[in-house]
């Protein structure tokens, strides 16, 4: 099983907010893609010490590592073209069921 985690940031590199639609937008995309997914919390940082950075955290579960690594990256792509970001991290994880 796998599990794949996408840290979507909340506002432009500028500090401005993201729109909500953009972040909906990208949330049906992942729904339709992956049938579903879950948003567990917000999170906030600073970022090279000086402001907060606020992103939500996406996660999917796949019960077998079908998914193309192309269409994330793709996805990827979309997501820092639309949000206007120098990246977006997404990350995988192995996930063992007890």
């Amino acid at each position: 099983m796998k599990k794949y985690e996408i840290h979507l940031p909340l506002s432009y590199e500028d500090g401005k907010p993201i729109e909500q639609a953009k972040i909906n937008r990208a949330c049906d995309e992942l729904a339709t893609a992956f049938g579903s997914f879950v948003v567990p919390r917000r999170r906030a940082w600073k970022y090279d010490g000086v402001e907060y950075v606020e992103i939500m955290r996406i996660e999917i579960l796949i019960a077998e590592d079908k998914i193309p690594k192309k269409l994330l990256r793709d996805f990827k792509e979309r997501l820092k073209h639309s949000f206007r970001q120098t990246d977006i991290l997404v990350t995988t994880h192995d996930v063992q069921v007890i």
